[in-house]
């Protein structure tokens, strides 16, 4: 799966969308499923209240502002959980809320939840999709604090956006927070990161 394709699911999008190969955006979810039944072979499910109980833990604004889309959902495959289905993770849940900032630029916020789920092992997904992007040239990992939690950053450059992707633990295990933006201020990336709680 290409990080366009991971980072579409995972926006709410995306859940994931279109972040690292492009840009932060809303992409249309599906009109429904039954979260509790199996995935039946699907790549990704996605729907506004799959999974409230994640969807509550996400913030309602930023800097006072409404986020322009929120939903959540299941990634249920090797093309979709990319480098997690290596590590014997068969489905991820989320729930992911957009601020999308139009022109490429935009912030959005995901907690993924999983059993075996880690903030290593989340990001190097993240890592291993952006690497294989054909305008990606410049990859950047480094360890970082977090509202007082150990995380981990990776800064990504391409010949048109700067992405960052932050993720750092929630407190519970298997269940992380992540926090990806393109085309934003870093005092900007601050607050979000501090807002995201």
């Amino acid at each position: 799966m290409t990080f366009r394709t991971r980072a579409r699911l995972l926006i709410v999008v995306l859940a994931i969308t279109g972040l690292i190969a492009g840009c932060v955006n809303d992409a249309p979810a599906l009109a429904s499923f039954d979260p509790s039944s199996p995935c039946n072979g699907a790549d990704s499910q996605v729907m506004k209240g799959a999974y409230p109980d994640l969807e509550a833990l996400l913030p309602t604004s930023l800097v006072s502002v409404a986020p322009t889309s929120v939903a959540s959902g299941r990634l249920c495959s090797a093309n979709t959980l990319g480098t997690l289905y290596g590590h014997g993770i068969r489905e991820t849940h989320f729930a992911s809320v957009v601020w999308n900032r139009g022109g490429g630029s935009g912030i959005q916020m995901t907690i993924m939840e999983a059993d075996g789920l880690t903030v290593a092992n989340a990001l190097e997904s993240y890592d291993n999709g952006a690497a294989s992007a054909p305008k990606v040239h410049s990859l950047k990992t480094t360890d970082v604090s977090v509202n007082g939690q150990a995380g981990m950053r990776l800064d990504i450059a391409n010949d048109d956006y700067q992405q960052e992707v932050v993720v750092w633990p929630t407190g519970t295990a298997g269940r992380v927070r992540v926090l990806i933006a393109s085309n934003i201020h870093e005092p900007d990336l601050q607050v979000a990161l501090t807002a995201f709680r």
